[in-house]
């Protein structure tokens, strides 16, 4: 039986003693849990055609590049997701020379399924940001 990887993969206990450990020296709140993450991904993993982009910051100070691979490039384990940011806007390339390429926005479709799912969230520009710890950072987050 081949099983995606879901919140919980590579949660080992050297992995959650450094993850303890950040989320004690910054005095930071969960305010998210596995179940919830896994929803998200199961989501969209779920669509076919258009996945969003994304990218998260790890309670222990990194911040991912940009992906869209919603199988196996996610932050495991999920418990060391500080925010995760989900890019909203689809590009769609232009019909010819003459014509603009434009955008799909996703933005009450994404925030609705996000909502439902109960993480605290925010959107700003063309990214939703969800929190797995407080209090909230809006480091490198679209102005308001």
């Amino acid at each position: 039986m081949n099983e995606l990887p879901s919140a919980r993969t590579a949660h080992d206990d050297a992995a959650r003693k450094k993850i303890d450990a950040a989320v004690a020296a910054r005095n930071l709140g969960c305010v998210s849990n596995n179940t919830r993450w896994d929803e998200l991904i199961n989501h969209f993993r779920r669509l076919s055609g258009w996945r969003p982009s994304y990218r998260s910051k790890s309670v222990t100070g990194h911040i991912s590049a940009w992906d869209v691979e919603w199988f196996y490039h996610l932050p495991f384990p999920f418990a060391s997701v500080e925010w995760f940011d989900i890019g909203l806007w689809e590009d769609v390339p232009a019909q010819g020379r003459l014509l603009a390429p434009s955008i799909i926005d996703h933005t009450d479709e994404v925030s609705i399924v996000v909502e439902q799912i109960g993480f605290e969230f925010e959107v700003r520009g063309d990214v939703l940001r969800i929190w797995g710890y407080m209090p909230k950072s809006y480091e490198d987050f679209p102005p308001a």
